[in-house]
Formats: C-alpha cells, structure tokens, sequence
C-alpha cells in the first residue's frame, strides 16, 4: 500500500471515530436540553427549586434567568419566588420580605428580566469566592447588560450553597 492512501479499514476507522464524537456531542445536548425541561417541569409544580450544594454558581444563575423568563407562563409571580429562594440570605434582609422583592424586581432596572425573550452570559470572573457574569438580557427589541455576581454561602452544617449576591446594571460598550 502506498504511502499516503488509507486502507478501507482505516477509512471505517475514522468514520466509526466520528461518529462516536458526533454522538457524545449529541449526548451532551441531549443531557443539557433534558436538564432545562426539568428545571421548567420542577418549577410547574407546587414546589420550587430549593439550593442544593451540587448546583453551581452557573446552573443557579441558568435557573434563576429561567425562572424569570417564564414568570407569566410559571404564574403567580413563581419565577420570582425562584429567585428570591436564591438571593443571598444577607441580601435577603435588605430587599426582602418576599413581597417588597416582587416589586423591586417589577421596577427598573429590573424589569426587562420578567419573560424577556433572550439573554447572553459571559463569564466576567471566577475564583473560589464568587463567579461574576456579564448578562445581556433582552425584551422586545430592548437590550440591557447586568454583572450578576454569585457567592458561596455556608450553612451551619458546614454545606456550602451558591447564591446571587447582586446584580447591577453595566453601562460599557462591552457586548456580551
């Protein structure tokens, strides 16, 4: 065989390799679309999303812009209440009870979050102390960017949880 040329077993070799790339990517879509649905069926029933230490700072700010976007459809002000579970329990003592929340987040700058109809995340910072992100959200055609910061918060059975310590409205030229 000349150099060069591959023999039909290598040819099947390579498009057995493929595939097997192409299904672990589909596989990985698979989990993470699977993932989300669970996250919409779990906060259609009657009880919310609770922190878990095996959440991380990722996946609680996916399930709190999720909750958000789908706060009419969840109804009741549900995707608020998602949220809320997840605001840091001192932030908690500023901006709640739940009621004075629900209205901070109905008033701007906030607003926009209530079922916008997409959002971009860029990772801004990541250490072990807290993760911050740049989040676009946008709301008929409206565009505003936030850094969402998020920090582990440890309970007195030494679990450690994340949660949303702000959110603050940036105004940069950066896009996200």
């Amino acid at each position: 065989m000349k150099e060069g040329f591959d023999s039909p077993r290598d040819r099947q070799l390579k498009i057995n390799m493929t595939a097997i790339k192409n299904l672990k990517s589909s596989y990985i879509l698979i989990i993470f679309a699977l993932t989300i649905g669970f996250i919409g069926l779990k906060l259609k029933s009657k009880n919310l999303i609770l922190p878990n230490s095996k959440l991380t700072a990722y996946q609680v700010l996916i399930l709190q812009l999720q909750s958000l976007k789908n706060n009419s459809k969840l109804g009741n002000d549900r995707g608020i209440e998602q949220v809320y579970i997840f605001a840091h329990p001192e932030n908690k003592k500023i901006t709640g009870p739940i009621k004075k929340f629900k209205k901070m987040i109905k008033s701007d700058p906030y607003s926009i979050f209530l079922d916008h109809n997409d959002n971009k995340i860029e990772l801004a910072h990541k250490d072990q102390f807290h993760e911050v992100y740049f989040v676009k959200v946008t709301k008929n055609k409206r565009s505003k960017t936030f850094l969402w910061t998020l920090i582990p918060y440890i309970d007195d059975k030494k679990n450690s949880f994340w949660f949303t310590v702000n959110v603050i409205s940036y105004r940069n030229k950066k896009e996200v």
